[in-house]
């Protein structure tokens, strides 16, 4: 069959991959875009999705913290320039500090922050129209945020990465875990490792919703049958727990000591605390990275 231009254009944008190539797998999946990079990626080609925020590729994370709690959110528009704004910063810096009062829920993304009013009384929306229509004349809109409020005896560790592009929130539950160095170290070392992991999509394995693990494991297991076929589940099976490494905090190798685990590293900094210590969650707000 044929497949329009635009089409294949489409899937080149999500993959990377070359126009014939992309032409190739539409035409053998009668046109669907989400099988035909499916199967690209049984026959094993590395694909990248390059659709994020393609418009709207810098921006500036902003934080704010109060009585324990932290706030995070991004601000994303097209410009290096306009990001680094007197009126985006200063739009930004009110934003992260009204999340930590107003935020409609602990975690979200920025069309559900449109109706919430800031301390000056207008709403987010406003402040948006108002910034790309009459001052910055930039499309603009706001990413991901988060805001975590410690449980009692707990904690909540920032990390901001020195470019202002990435936040990381993680929340550690425990007994008196503010007045723990320890505790405090592993947060900030934790926040470092999840900013350079921007896969991460859980914290333990059964987070995972199993229809996505199930197509990831028939993807690995398409990916080697040209293989023994003794050995095809195994390394199938290995694939996959390779795979999930990169989707699940506690299953990494920790970035400071990749000899253990993250879960081994909490455990460990548990004991040296001498303190009941997890993990409870996480967040990752990111700005064009």
């Amino acid at each position: 069959m044929g497949v329009d231009a635009k089409t294949v254009a489409e899937l080149r944008r999500r993959t990377g991959l070359p126009m014939l190539k992309c032409k190739e797998a539409l035409e053998g999946a009668g046109g669907d875009l989400t099988l035909a990079e499916e199967n690209l990626r049984k026959e094993g080609h590395k694909t990248i999705d390059k659709l994020k925020d393609r418009e709207m590729k810098e921006g500036v994370v902003f934080t704010a913290e109060e009585k324990g709690a932290v706030a995070a959110v991004a601000v994303l528009c097209e410009t290096d320039f306009v990001a680094r704004s007197a009126d985006v910063q200063q739009f930004g810096e009110m934003l992260a500090k009204d999340l930590l009062a107003r935020a409609p829920s602990d975690q979200g993304h920025g069309d559900a922050l449109h109706g919430m009013k800031l301390a000056d009384g207008k709403t987010v929306k406003d402040h948006l129209d108002d910034l790309v229509g009459k001052r910055i004349r930039e499309n603009m809109k706001i990413g991901a945020f988060a805001r975590f409020r410690p449980q009692p005896g707990g904690y909540v560790g920032t990390y901001v990465h020195h470019n202002r592009k990435i936040a990381c929130l993680v929340e550690l539950d425990g007994k008196d875990v503010a007045a723990r160095a320890p505790a405090k170290e592993l947060a900030k070392d934790l926040g470092m490792q999840i900013a350079f992991h921007s896969q991460l999509v859980a914290l333990e394995p059964k987070e995972l919703n199993p229809a996505w693990v199930a197509k990831e494991r028939e993807i690995f297991v398409a990916q080697v049958q040209d293989m023994p076929e003794a050995k095809r589940a195994q390394i199938a099976e290995g694939k996959l727990s390779k795979r999930l490494k990169e989707v699940v905090l506690l299953e990494q190798p920790f970035l400071k000591d990749e000899k253990v685990s993250v879960k081994q590293r909490v455990e460990a900094v548990a004991k040296q605390a001498e303190t009941p210590l997890r993990v409870r969650r996480f967040a990752r707000i990111g700005a064009g990275a």
